[in-house]
């Protein structure tokens, strides 16, 4: 409960004056009680109490707790290069590769730098691709607290290639505890040979494998990829990371991430590194950016017919759904010893190289990705038995 002690404090002495005046005699009372009066309120006006904004509060078990939050002001922190604020940036980061060499994390902490993100190798799924100065980095940034992410570099011309770079990360990551998404850095020569709708493939591929086994994950690419050769993924593709070396970013899409230089110099660092701006909600090293995916097998399908060809056979299933990829089985026997395996994302697929005169038999089974495994259906298609040209 609330009390004004000036006004109580005020009242009461009033009070006071007022039944001691009631005792006083003769032609004087109403001269004297008015002087004294005059006198307390000049008095109160000098008594250094709580102002009504700082009113004290009395407990009463009778009333309901309050359930309002207390929020604390916070104050946005501005972000600089080179002596001017960055607009709208949030975070100030590096991105690293064993061409950094040796990392003293312990200076990047104590630096302006808020995050970084890690290479972890390039190319398919091979351990000598990948990244030699990896383990040092992560286990720089999480003895020392500093939020991160991760690349890799792709050479991929086709949608299998993706996929093993895809399983090359999940790899890579295993267990660990990131802040800021998976990026799949596109900007190799050999890909910028191949027509947009397979990069565009190739990317999908990518991304659907790393987000269905429960991770952000976004592209990296240059101002000139984005605008030119990846057009078609402007709105596809949420996390977007944009190199421009530049004052300013140029891009007209929705971007998280500029990169402004490959000449920065930061301490812990030697010679040069590249550094990059978040415009995202910034992240502590708490924040995680994994989250469980559901674990749930794809349905059981059938084949939809097989055309036998030349020593070759062309075999197709009747739907296509997203981030799920089909295993195709082959083999002379029916017992299926011996096989041999296709893979699509598609929803056919030629097999070549078969014996002529020959009976196949065929069966398809579809699988999606969890936790860089792959999770198939339950049971195989009903055989198709084919005989070849």
């Amino acid at each position: 409960m609330k009390i004004n002690i000036r006004q109580k404090l005020c009242k009461l002495l009033i009070g006071t004056l007022v039944l001691g005046n009631i005792s006083l005699q003769g032609a004087g009372q109403k001269k004297v009680f008015a002087e004294n009066e005059e006198k307390v309120i000049k008095y109160i006006g000098n008594v250094e109490v709580p102002s009504i904004e700082e009113e004290t509060t009395t407990e009463c078990p009778t009333e309901e707790p309050t359930t309002e939050k207390k929020t604390t002001p916070t104050v946005k922190k501005k972000i600089k290069w080179n002596g001017k604020v960055v607009k709208n940036a949030t975070m100030k980061g590096i991105d690293v590769s064993h061409h950094n060499g040796t990392i003293n994390w312990k200076k990047v902490a104590k630096s302006d730098i808020d995050y970084a993100i890690i290479r972890c190798g390039y190319g398919i799924n091979r351990k000598k691709q990948d990244d030699r100065f990896w383990k040092k980095n992560i286990q720089g940034c999480e003895k020392y607290k500093i939020p991160y992410g991760v690349y890799i570099y792709s050479y991929a011309r086709t949608t299998s290639e993706a996929r093993s770079e895809a399983e090359h990360v999940l790899r890579m990551v295993k267990g660990l505890h990131m802040s800021f998404p998976i990026y799949y850095d596109m900007e190799d020569i050999t890909q910028a040979r191949i027509p947009n709708k397979r990069k565009k493939a190739i990317a999908q591929e990518f991304l659907g494998i790393i987000e269905q086994s429960g991770y952000e994950c976004g592209i990296y690419a240059n101002l000139n990829w984005w605008t030119v050769y990846l057009p078609s993924l402007k709105k596809s593709v949420h996390y977007k990371w944009v190199a421009q070396y530049a004052k300013k970013c140029t891009y007209k899409g929705n971007y998280q991430m500029w990169q402004c230089s490959s000449k920065a110099k930061v301490s812990g660092i030697y010679g040069d590194t590249d550094l990059n701006f978040w415009y995202d909600q910034v992240r502590t090293y708490d924040y995680d950016i994994y989250s469980t995916p559901e674990k749930k097998r794809p349905k059981t399908l059938k084949i939809n017919k097989v055309v036998a060809g030349k020593r070759c056979a062309t075999v197709s299933w009747s739907h296509k759904k997203k981030n799920v990829g089909y295993r195709i089985q082959y083999s002379r026997s029916k017992n299926f010893t011996n096989s041999l395996n296709r893979y699509s994302h598609g929803t056919a697929v030629l097999i070549s190289g078969l014996r002529a005169k020959k009976y196949y038999y065929f069966r398809i089974k579809p699988y999606k990705y969890y936790n860089g495994k792959r999770l198939y259906a339950a049971e195989w298609s009903k055989v198709v038995k084919k005989k070849i040209k």
